[in-house]
């Protein structure tokens, strides 16, 4: 995963752009926030341990969409192992863009 990613969302929250909302509010959105950013970085895990097998069993080869399909259901998988309970940096994540949020980031 990139630091970039990371760091566009800590700068939305550090913008102020969540301070009309009540504490609820921005605790919700910084937990979708950050369940989205695992998400991504689970994905990612997903199509590194996938990247060398091939994706037609029966003719042992790859194509492009066959490749774009695979990744797609990977991205999926991702998002619904997340919503299980992931591999636990969402509440982490979602910690600390409160603390950016308030002022109080280390």
């Amino acid at each position: 995963m990139e630091t970039s990613s990371l760091s566009s969302v800590t700068s939305a929250f550090a913008s102020k752009t969540y301070s009309g909302m009540d504490k609820d509010a921005v605790a919700k959105k910084a937990h979708a926030v950050a369940a989205d950013f695992e998400s991504v970085y689970v994905a990612d895990a997903f199509k590194a341990m996938f990247k060398d097998v091939a994706v037609d069993p029966v003719s042992g080869k790859s194509d492009n969409s066959n490749e774009t399909w695979r990744d797609m259901l990977l991205d999926q998988y991702a998002q619904d192992f997340v919503k299980k309970g992931g591999i636990g940096i969402a509440d982490g994540i979602a910690s600390e863009l409160i603390k950016i949020q308030e002022g109080h980031a280390r």
